[in-house]
């Protein structure tokens, strides 16, 4: 069985990933989080074995670096499949919530104009990037990283018409408000992810995550929604391709 792992950092990792590591993975999606990391990104991107995208991006952590990245960002984002890792983080606020709020909005406005998808970050900051969002109206592919929301923000943002990734967090005891309102995302818009290295899934949590974990995820989900896992794959794969602009 496949998967699409569609936020996985290999660029953070220290060793090159084997075919164990890879063996069930349709494709993947490469997220940068700065400059560096975003050019990591489109090299691991040309050279790895498998079909892969990348993207190019200023994590919300480090939105004050925005001045001195910008221009560098901004010729990556020609290139770049995808826009992002963006987004509003208010629970480690490692820059300030305007910061944030300006780095956000940058990479808003390049999804819109190029046209392409965008990865959106979003931590104890439901409130504000969801204005932002609506303010904001880009018609691209919006994609809720690690998504995290309890229903009710579930059920907001799929007004929006947003894509919800999940990763490993929703095999967590502690998630059940997660594991609630995965049941309230239109399946045409549930993705999927590792977020390699972080957020290895039950029973493999502790450990450093790996593309491969991703089918723990996926069974965790395939339970709760009550679909089979072949049929899981089918639709998550085609919810993927969707969202990078193929036709299914």
């Amino acid at each position: 069985m496949k998967w699409v792992d569609t936020h996985c950092h290999l660029q953070l990792i220290d060793e090159r990933l084997d075919s164990e590591n890879l063996h069930n993975i349709e494709f993947l999606i490469i997220p940068g989080v700065d400059f560096e990391s975003s050019l990591k990104a489109k090299e691991i991107s040309s050279e790895i074995d498998l079909e892969s995208y990348w993207s190019a991006g200023l994590h919300p952590h480090d939105a004050k670096l925005l001045n001195s990245q910008k221009e560098s960002l901004e010729n990556l984002f020609q290139e770049a499949d995808l826009i992002g890792e963006t987004g509003l983080d208010f629970y480690r606020n490692l820059s300030t919530k305007q910061e944030q709020i300006e780095n956000f909005l940058f990479h808003l406005e390049y999804s819109k104009l190029l046209d392409k998808p965008i990865i959106i970050h979003c931590r104890d900051s439901f409130q504000d990037t969801y204005d932002q969002l609506v303010e904001f109206n880009n018609p691209s592919s919006i994609i809720l990283h690690s998504w995290t929301g309890g229903r009710k923000w579930t059920k907001r943002f799929v007004e929006l018409g947003v894509y919800f990734s999940i990763s490993g967090i929703v095999t967590y005891d502690t998630a059940k408000d997660l594991q609630l309102s995965v049941k309230e995302i239109p399946i045409d818009k549930l993705l999927l992810e590792t977020d390699t290295p972080y957020l290895a899934p039950v029973p493999l949590r502790g450990q450093d995550n790996r593309p491969n974990f991703i089918e723990h995820t996926a069974m965790k989900i395939s339970n709760i929604l009550d679909i089979d896992q072949k049929k899981l794959s089918e639709i998550t794969i085609e919810n993927s391709r969707r969202l990078l602009g193929w036709q299914s």
